[in-house]
């Protein structure tokens, strides 16, 4: 049976226009580090692209978010992707030997791409039933995945092939038919707070928007439910941060094997995470958010110590692949309760904050794992699997109570609280 949310003509556009400039993302991911290993052979300048990859997320997510509440989502979504893609075209006119301007140009493309996230959520949930939502988002992880298995491999034979230009080129196609596809999509937003206050004086604006973005800040801070989920994803990013960091060491060096058996089990995990979504399109139906979450995440521990203690390429692959299914399981549901219990005129701004606390919490547990690494690769690697069963452990009892509170409100009186609060 097809969900019913695929039926709607403004989903399919959205989802459409993500995947496709999501295949661009994986294609910028493995294009741009191999390239500048290639031209430079340093470790320390590929490492710094990826850097270059993450830190606008740190820096603005948070403040992107209140952007995107001040305008017209559908033109954020739009024009950030469009943005991309005419800042990403500069990559064409940079010599070899300016290397530094192709960082200032990642720079900027990904500091546009921060808009995308927070617009992408708040938009959602406006174009889509509240009890679509789940598999909205379980549709979308599925194919996320499956961008995420073939968006490499493009990459990577784009660049083997066509070399760098050839690459940019279609990685700027990506964002360009992503960003006509938005544009199609037909949907009446409420007028935007900015256009309240056109005759307001530019301090009164600039004031205003940071005491949105405070705002935005101080609902995480405030609202228990938020609170919780926050800090929650938090542990277990901080955990994953330590994975991306120790994995490939533990594969290539305890496990014993190479690139391309590494390359096998990510897209074990991956294929997992297909798995995954479409069992949570099942599974949500059936259950409750809360056994749902709490069940994936202690498996998803569970499975984390299995892997890491049992150095056996096949034991890992098959395990990376069952680990997919409840890891996505875990965070999709959990993020889509954000969806469900944050009213829409603060949708932006807190996942916005998300946005920024993901890549805190994982530069955090990168950091963290490269200072301690004299501890070894096996133990770090079981403390982040302790984290993810600690972590439920320590939520358990305040998880459920608050969830066991909001699902049996009324949306639209929970959001009338949440507005009325003094924040």
């Amino acid at each position: 049976m097809i969900p019913q949310v695929l039926r709607k003509r403004n989903f399919l556009l959205i989802w459409t226009a993500r995947q496709i400039s999501a295949l661009g993302d994986w294609i910028l991911l493995i294009v741009l580090p191999l390239y500048i290993y290639n031209l430079t052979g340093s470790t320390i300048a590929t490492g710094t692209m990826f850097i270059t990859q993450m830190i606008p997320r740190l820096l603005f997510g948070s403040i992107a978010g209140t952007i995107v509440e001040r305008i017209n989502k559908k033109l954020a979504l739009s024009l950030t992707d469009f943005s991309r893609g005419i800042v990403l075209s500069f990559l064409f006119l940079v010599p070899e030997d300016k290397l530094w301007v192709f960082f200032v140009i990642v720079f900027a493309q990904n500091t546009i791409g921060t808009l995308f996230i927070p617009a992408h959520r708040a938009l959602l949930a406006e174009i889509v039933d509240q009890d679509q939502l789940v598999d909205a988002n379980s549709i979308t992880i599925v194919t996320d995945n499956i961008i995420r298995l073939a968006g490499p491999s493009i990459g990577g034979a784009l660049l083997g092939i066509g070399g760098l230009y050839i690459s940019i080129g279609v990685d700027v196609l990506t964002y360009i038919i992503s960003a006509l596809l938005i544009l199609m999509m037909t949907v009446t937003e409420a007028t935007p707070k900015s256009d309240n206050h056109q005759k307001d004086s530019l301090t009164v604006k600039w004031l205003s928007f940071w005491s949105d973005w405070l705002d935005g800040l101080k609902t995480v801070k405030i609202n228990r439910l938020i609170f919780l989920i926050f800090w929650l994803l938090s542990l277990t990013w901080f955990a994953q941060g330590m994975i991306n960091v120790l994995f490939v060491p533990y594969v290539l060096d305890v496990v014993g094997v190479g690139s391309l058996e590494f390359g096998w089990i990510e897209s074990a995990e991956g294929a997992g995470g297909i798995i995954g979504g479409y069992l949570l399109l099942k599974l949500n139906k059936k259950f409750h958010p809360f056994p749902l979450i709490m069940t994936s995440l202690f498996l998803t521990g569970s499975l984390f110590f299995l892997v890491f203690n049992l150095p056996y390429f096949s034991i890992v692959l098959v395990l990376n692949a069952l680990l997919g299914m409840p890891n996505i399981i875990f965070s999709v549901r959990l993020e889509t309760l954000l969806q469900e219990f944050v009213p829409n005129n603060y949708l932006g701004r807190v996942f916005g904050s998300y946005n920024t606390m993901v890549s805190l919490a994982t530069l955090t547990g990168m950091t963290f794992a490269s200072v301690f690494d004299f501890a070894g690769t096996v133990m770090l690697l079981n403390v982040t699997a302790a984290i993810f069963i600690g972590s439920g452990l320590v939520f358990y009892r305040p998880l459920r109570r608050e969830l066991k509170v909001m699902c049996k409100q009324n949306f639209n009186d929970y959001k009338k609280r949440i507005k009325s609060s003094k924040i």
